[in-house]
């Protein structure tokens, strides 16, 4: 499968001085279905967000449209709940104002915090909802909760510094350090741990930044997007750690997500000459076999 399709790709927070024209954004996979953030068209110098969604009966299609310049989208799910925070920058006062929808993927948003100033940069690290009324954060090196209409606080009191999160299967939170990953509970306890991801012999990573930009968890497995080595990797059950699909410049990994008996793997070509990113999209099965979703040329 090989669809053509336009792209703005998302880096994350840590290299927005660098990249300042991508969204903040990710990928998540509901049920059949997978939605990803971007923005639309690819050369909009206003900067419009876009979430896209896919499933295999039919072409990556627009899933929402936000009418505001300089917007970016955020997503997060709990089973068939689908939950987006939409950003807009108000250009008048030079400030952040975000909203958060609830929908399916039938399409039927509904507005359930509405427009509210931004001071925490919420969903860039990625979030959750503990309820239609109060939503779990991070902004690093802080895992905050919050109820609609006040100020945040600390959540858990982890002690780590924890630069991403993720709401993963059985009510449990993923959260991603600078070189680890924890699996906690709802309540803090600590389910499982990954040390020392990160390969310290890596050479020329891309800007110099040999970190981790993604990770999924499934089944005991978890799934990294490995910006620095340029490469998705598998930490099995057994806690071994293998490269399931290695890269080559100009492509860098950024997002990841289980899908079914198989693993989306997203990534950008980045070349550094003026030019928008690129998207580059797989599914990739446990028979080492793959199929291209999405690629601008």
């Amino acid at each position: 499968m090989k669809y053509h399709f336009f792209f703005l790709g998302a880096i994350f927070m840590l290299l927005s001085s660098v990249v300042h024209a991508h969204p903040t954004g990710n990928m998540i996979a509901v049920g059949e279905h997978v939605l990803w953030s971007y923005i639309n068209p690819i050369d909009d110098l206003e900067h419009h967000a876009c979430v896209m969604i896919w499933n295999k009966t039919s072409d990556p299609k627009v899933f929402m449209q936000s009418r505001h310049p300089a917007s970016d989208f955020m997503l997060s799910h709990d089973q068939d709940d689908i939950y987006i925070i939409e950003r807009r920058r108000v250009t008048s006062s030079q400030r952040f104002e975000v909203r958060i929808l609830k929908t399916t993927v039938k399409g039927n948003f509904k507005v359930i915090w509405d427009w509210f100033t931004d001071e925490w940069r919420i969903g860039e690290g990625g979030f959750m909802m503990n309820s239609d009324d109060e939503i779990i954060f991070c902004r690093y090196p802080d895992l905050l909760r919050m109820k609609k209409g006040e100020k945040p606080v600390q959540h858990l009191n982890i002690k780590q510094p924890i630069k991403r999160m993720r709401a993963v299967e059985h009510n449990q939170i993923l959260l991603m350090g600078d070189q680890d990953c924890f699996l906690i509970g709802q309540n803090g306890t600590l389910k499982n741990q990954w040390d020392d991801v990160i390969d310290a012999t890596v050479v020329n990573a891309p800007l110099d930044r040999n970190q981790f930009f993604d990770a999924d968890y499934k089944n005991g497995a978890l799934l990294l997007a490995y910006w620095g080595n340029r490469s998705f990797e598998l930490i099995d059950t057994h806690g071994e750690q293998k490269t399931i699909v290695k890269q080559t410049d100009p492509l860098t990994p950024h997002w990841v997500a289980f899908w079914e008996d198989a693993v989306l793997l997203f990534s950008s070509k980045l070349v550094w000459d003026g030019s928008t990113p690129k998207p580059y999209l797989i599914l990739f099965n446990n028979q080492n076999h793959y199929d291209v979703i999405w690629e601008e040329p």
